[in-house]
């Protein structure tokens, strides 16, 4: 009886580790930098290498963009002019991949600020 409940609970315990060890970490990089301006934004990252951008349009809907580096130029679709937008960032460190914080920001069609 003895023998089989420490056969189980040595079960359950390597069960667990390899559970525990599946489980990928989660770090929070800070969120980006964005500003806006002549119907564009730019957006800048504490990323390396390549970054995934999420952007959220006021409608709603989600753009997905993939940077060689830290920065992110585009334009703003003619309908979310003068609404707010959403954008964070993930990238691999070399270990775990970084996930970031959301900034917002409105686009803008006149002057850059």
């Amino acid at each position: 009886m003895r023998t089989t409940v420490k056969v189980l609970a040595a079960s359950v315990l390597a069960t667990l580790g390899l559970a525990a060890a599946a489980t990928p970490a989660l770090a929070a990089a800070p969120a980006p930098f964005c500003e806006s301006g002549a119907s564009q934004f730019y957006c800048d990252a504490s990323s390396t290498g390549t970054t995934t951008w999420t952007v959220t349009w006021y409608s709603g809907s989600v753009g997905t963009f993939t940077t060689a580096g830290s920065t992110l130029f585009a334009t703003c679709p003619a309908s979310n002019l003068g609404h707010p937008v959403r954008a964070s960032y993930s990238y691999f460190d070399g270990s775990a991949t970084q996930y970031s914080g959301t900034t917002q920001f409105i686009c803008r069609s006149g002057s850059w600020l």
